[in-house]
Order: C-alpha cells, then structure tokens, then sequence
C-alpha cells in the first residue's frame, strides 16, 4: 500500500463477516488501480476482525467511537445511525485526493477503482455510478428494485440530484467543503445538497459499476428495517420542513407505494433489461413498499427519525431529495 494514496476507498459493515470479506476480495483485486488505501471503520465488539486483518492485512480497520447504544438496542433506525457514524469516521480518516463509499454487500467490478480514477479528470465534486442485481434470490432482489433499481444500466450519463453511498466518490477538497454536516453522521442527501448550493455538480456514469447481493434475507426482519429506514428517511425530512410541507407529506403517504411502484416498473420497461426478474420480485416490492409508506408517515408526523433517542443520537436535520 502506498503511503500516499491518490484513492481512498471507504467499505461500510451492514451485513457482517462473510459479505465483507467478498467486498475486500474483490478490491484487492482491481486492475490498473491507483495508488489506493481500504478503510473500514469497525466497532470494538466485531468478533471476526482479528481474522479479516490476518486475510486482509493491508486493510486499515479505524476504530469508531460513541455509538453503541445503536448496535445493541436492536432499533433498525439507530443501527442504521451506527452506518452513518462509520463513513463520518472514514471520511476524517482518509489521504487520498479521491475518496470512494461503498458497503460490505456490494461487489466492485474488477476496474472499479480505475474507473474512479479516470472520471475524476473530470472536474466534477461528486461522481455517482451503476448498481446491478447480482443475487438469485427473490426476497434480495425484491430488496435491490426497491432500493437501487434506479441505478441499473444503462444508467444515463450526466448531472443528477442524487448518488447512491454504495458507489460513490468525491474529490476530497470538495468533500472537506462540507465536513460540518457528515462530522459526525454522513448522510448522503444533505452532504450532495450542500455540494450543489456551493455550485458543485454531481455526476451519474454508467462505467462505474458495482454489484448488489446482501445474501440469504428474512421477510420479517426486513419489513422491520424498511420501516425504521422509512422512519429515519421521513423524520429526517420533517424535522426542518415548515407544517404546511409536512401536512402534505402525510396526506399523500399512502399514495407511496402505488408511486413507487409505477417508478421502478417505468425504469425497467424504459431499460429493456431484467424484466423477468423484476416480476418474479414485484409482489415483494409491494409488500416492502407498503411498509416503507407506514414508516414515512410515522416520520412525517412525528418528524423524529428513531423511536428511541438521546443526545448521541440525535441526527442532524439536512434536506433530503426526492427518490
């Protein structure tokens, strides 16, 4: 590993041991990669990190602080804070002029980093790229249509509101810009929205690609997390929105799920591709996008974005752009 990285590529945990260590696999092997570094911010009570460092042993694994009341209260909502904790930390942690995001179920292709590198010529802040399905199971497409089918190639080139956190870089004197809104909490929705009132634009490729597979999901646990994700999402929103813009919000809540839909099945038929497979996930998605709308209009009408809060999780309010 170079001691001075031009890439500084940041792997968030959210689904454990064995999706991480695909992740870290498949960054290891890049090709004609920059000079990089492979951050992972880890709390103290991961068991299996003693031995990802013995397989991974040029991986930095940062220590997080504070916290850790997410990780044991079983909340779907504070754990997810505990996600954005994490990529606070790597973001202060990292060297390189570049700084990518991405999570532990994500799988770069083999040139993700080259890709990186050769779009950030350009002189965008922010460059956003594809996110494909790569699993066969129906409950984790169902999941991936629901949260990344707008991110499927052919993935229009060119200026966007959003980017997804799974594939995303910065250059990094764009991103220290806004180091007062992710110090402690990244979020992806408010950190874009400053780079863009600061005139800096942000880009969609479709050469950047990485692979979605979370694995083996459970229905109920994941009804759960959309939910409490949901919540986080719309209490976020709310919490800084005048009344009139909240009411409005929760009256057209339960049209959500109709709206979404139409969305997703609009963005596969314009595509051409994976059309099998998105009906075969379609009955999934409704059920999920039924319980997503629950979850936005618990957070739009009581505009907090957890169920249990204390000062350390309190998340700072930022705008949040459409899906």
């Amino acid at each position: 590993m170079s001691t001075e990285p031009h890439l500084s590529v940041i792997v968030t945990i959210t689904s454990g041991a064995p999706n991480l260590g695909r992740c870290l696999k498949a960054l290891e092997a890049q090709q004609n990669a920059p000079a990089m570094e492979i951050l992972v911010p880890i709390y103290h009570n991961f068991d299996e990190v003693a031995a990802l460092r013995s397989a991974h042993p040029a991986v930095c694994f940062l220590p997080v602080e504070g916290d850790e009341e997410g990780l044991a209260s079983g909340d779907p909502g504070l754990l997810h804070l505990t996600y954005d904790r994490r990529r606070a930390t790597g973001l202060a942690a990292a060297r390189g002029k570049w700084i990518a995001m991405t999570e532990d179920h994500a799988i770069p292709d083999e040139t993700w980093c080259a890709g990186i590198a050769e779009a950030h010529r350009e002189p965008y802040a922010a460059i956003g790229g594809a996110i494909e399905n790569a699993s066969p199971r129906w409950l984790t497409r169902a999941a991936y249509f629901c949260d990344f089918g707008r991110y499927a190639n052919p993935l229009q080139e060119g200026p966007s509101h959003y980017a997804s956190d799974i594939n995303i870089s910065y250059k990094r004197a764009a991103i220290e810009k806004t180091r007062p809104i992710w110090r402690r909490y990244y979020h992806e929705t408010a950190v874009h929205a400053a780079l863009e009132a600061a005139g800096e634009t942000l880009w969609l490729t479709p050469r950047i690609v990485v692979r979605h597979d979370r694995g083996r999901l459970r229905l109920g646990p994941l009804l759960r997390e959309r939910f409490a994700w949901a919540r986080l999402f719309a209490g976020r929103r709310a919490a800084g929105a005048p009344l009139l813009k909240r009411a409005l919000w929760i009256l057209f809540s339960p049209l959500l799920p109709a709206l979404l839909a139409a969305r997703r099945t609009a963005e596969v038929v314009r595509r051409g591709r994976n059309r099998g497979v998105f009906l075969t996930a379609f009955p999934s998605m409704l059920i999920l996008m039924v319980v997503q709308a629950a979850g936005e209009f618990i957070g739009y009408v009581t505009a907090k974005p957890v169920e249990i809060r204390s000062p350390a999780h309190t998340p700072e309010p930022g705008r949040v752009v459409s899906r």
